[in-house]
């Protein structure tokens, strides 16, 4: 008895998962058709890295036109009022074809980023 609920338990899990749809390969998902397919690896084309104690600096191109420089410095090191000051940019190639840059400073005050392409703030 005992046997045959077993048995016929497994054929039921077996047939069950035999019959459930197979998933979607994620890999394989359609794109949106507006954006262009033609996307391909970048590569390293320049790169600088100076980290120190106080401070770092870094930047680097790649192949498909873009590129990132950072600087950060250490304010006030060792007082209640240290704080770290980054100020940076990247640029990158948008979908459209159009070179787009963002500069940014991070410091005491917050974030703040600009750039032609993105709002103005007050």
């Amino acid at each position: 008895m005992n046997f045959t609920v077993f048995l016929i338990s497994i054929l039921v899990t077996t047939g069950y998962c035999l019959s459930y749809p197979q998933r979607q390969d994620y890999s394989q998902r359609q794109i949106d058709s507006k954006y262009p397919r033609n996307y391909s690896a970048s590569k390293i084309v320049k790169h600088e890295n100076n980290l120190g104690l106080t401070n770092y600096s870094f930047s680097y191109e790649t192949s498909d036109g873009s590129q990132r420089e950072e600087t950060a410095e250490l304010k006030n090191a060792g007082s209640e009022n240290e704080s770290l000051t980054v100020q940076g940019s990247y640029t990158y190639v948008g979908t459209d074809g159009v070179t787009y840059k963002v500069t940014y400073v991070a410091d005491e005050n917050g974030y703040r980023a600009t750039g032609q392409h993105l709002p103005k703030t007050r």
